[in-house]
């Protein structure tokens, strides 16, 4: 039996995908926030600059990266959620201890 070649196996890296709020860096370093996607057109604000930039898709995906979020694993260590929760309990009980 003939297997058939139609084409439809992906090949090749996927493209990150765009979303209004993602921020992205340019070859220069700057950080931009994504405000508005179409299907060919990508609004972005730059830092530092209050007016709205355009670009095609295509050229948006070239010369910019996406910039990663933090994993929860670097969140915890940066905001030590066990201090916090040490802390709720003493205002808490130092709450109930007023009432009496």
């Amino acid at each position: 039996m003939a297997k058939k070649m139609t084409g439809d196996a992906a090949s090749g890296q996927a493209l990150p995908e765009i979303r209004p709020g993602d921020k992205w860096r340019d070859k220069s370093g700057s950080v931009v926030l994504i405000t508005g996607y179409q299907f060919n057109r990508v609004n972005y604000v730059r830092e530092g600059y209050t007016h709205p930039c355009i670009s095609s898709t295509d050229r948006f995906r070239r010369e910019f990266t996406r910039v990663e979020g933090q994993t929860f694993t670097e969140w915890r260590e940066l905001n030590s959620p066990l201090e916090k929760t040490q802390k709720l309990r003493a205002q808490i009980h130092g709450s109930r201890e007023a009432t009496k």
